[in-house]
């Protein structure tokens, strides 16, 4: 087990809040970036959490992202639009999508929305889920520096690819957050800092040759999900959130480790109504009977229940709530660190 603290949801966002003004962010964009922060780790998603304020304040602090800079929408239709992220925070121009996409959804029963001259959004759920929060059917993408090798070969050459689905429903959302790769980054990331293995099929070295220890791999290239399968979406995914947004992918995309040019990211969001093609209350009951059908499906030996996806996260999120945020003991010392450095205050822990 990995040993951690607990911190009170409130603390913890003003917290990440104060250390990413302090690094050179506006009020504005702190706030939208620690709330998707925060977000992760309530709903027990730590690696996309608290744990990226390192990667965010030294991005920060090299220029590689404006921290006052806010998106605007450069070109649209009434179906489309094209967010320019001006280099900024991720979070807020993602935030942005969501509202344009939502109205235009509204209007038009089917809405897409890219992203592009922007940095990483990190968890790509928060922006699906409040589309379904918001009665739409929502799809969210996003692409970065290559971490992943090619079906067949051994370099990366793609980037996690991860997308996101979300579906309105009579409680918490269908939420479905998943990487195009066999393992997230920040879960090999986390995996090689505490020393640990992972399975076969995970990855290669930097020769190429397969391995299970994430440390190689970290320095080698994760593999996708699935061979083939993982590989043609993921290259769906690239290219409707590089290309079509005017946008890096793959090689071009440099990453916050990278000394030298680098291309900005893209990301792509996609929103339905449910409204535009019946009644939204039939869509939502004739889902749940399917859950239901689902849920009292014979079940696996060891299997308590069968979960849909988001109910868990909605779980975990209200028990944290009650009980305060988990974090990671080694997360914690190492934004101890940062904090002191900015002279920010670490909130109180348990």
């Amino acid at each position: 087990m990995r040993p951690t603290v607990r911190v009170e949801e409130s603390g913890l966002l003003r917290f990440a809040e104060r250390l990413l003004v302090a690094a050179g962010a506006s009020p504005e964009n702190a706030r939208a970036a620690a709330e998707i922060f925060v977000e992760a780790d309530l709903k027990g998603v730590g690696p996309q959490g608290v744990d990226y304020l390192y990667y965010v304040v030294d991005s920060l602090k090299r220029g590689l992202i404006d921290g006052r800079a806010r998106p605007r929408i450069a070109r649209e239709t009434p179906s489309t639009a094209l967010i320019d992220g001006q280099r900024g925070f991720g979070q807020p121009a993602a935030l942005l999508a969501v509202d344009v996409a939502t109205a235009k959804a509204r209007a038009t029963g089917s809405a897409a929305v890219v992203i592009g001259n922007s940095t990483d959004i990190f968890m790509i759920g928060a922006y699906a889920e409040r589309l379904a929060a918001n009665g739409l059917i929502g799809l969210v993408m996003t692409s970065g520096p290559p971490l992943v090798h090619p079906h067949g070969g051994t370099e990366r050459m793609m980037s996690t690819n991860p997308l996101a689905f979300a579906f309105p429903r009579a409680g918490d959302p269908f939420v479905h957050d998943m990487a195009t790769s066999a393992y997230s980054s920040s879960r090999v990331r986390q995996a090689a800092y505490h020393g640990e293995q992972l399975p076969p099929g995970s990855g290669v070295g930097a020769d190429g040759a397969p391995t299970t220890d994430a440390a190689t791999i970290r320095k080698g290239a994760i593999a996708p999900m699935a061979e083939h399968r993982g590989f043609g979406l993921s290259l769906a995914v690239a290219l409707l959130c590089g290309p079509l947004s005017g946008s890096g992918v793959g090689p071009d995309l440099g990453g916050w480790q990278h000394d030298g040019e680098t291309e900005p990211q893209g990301h792509f969001v996609q929103a339905w109504d449910p409204a535009a093609f019946g009644d939204p209350a039939e869509f939502i009951r004739r889902s749940e009977r399917y859950f239901a059908q689902i849920k009292n499906s014979r079940k696996a030996p060891g299997v308590a229940e069968i979960r849909i996806p988001g109910e868990r996260a909605a779980q975990v999120r209200r028990a944290q709530r009650e009980d305060g945020i988990e974090v990671l003991s080694a997360t914690w010392t190492k934004l101890a660190g940062y904090a002191k450095d900015l002279g920010v205050a670490m909130p109180q822990a348990r």
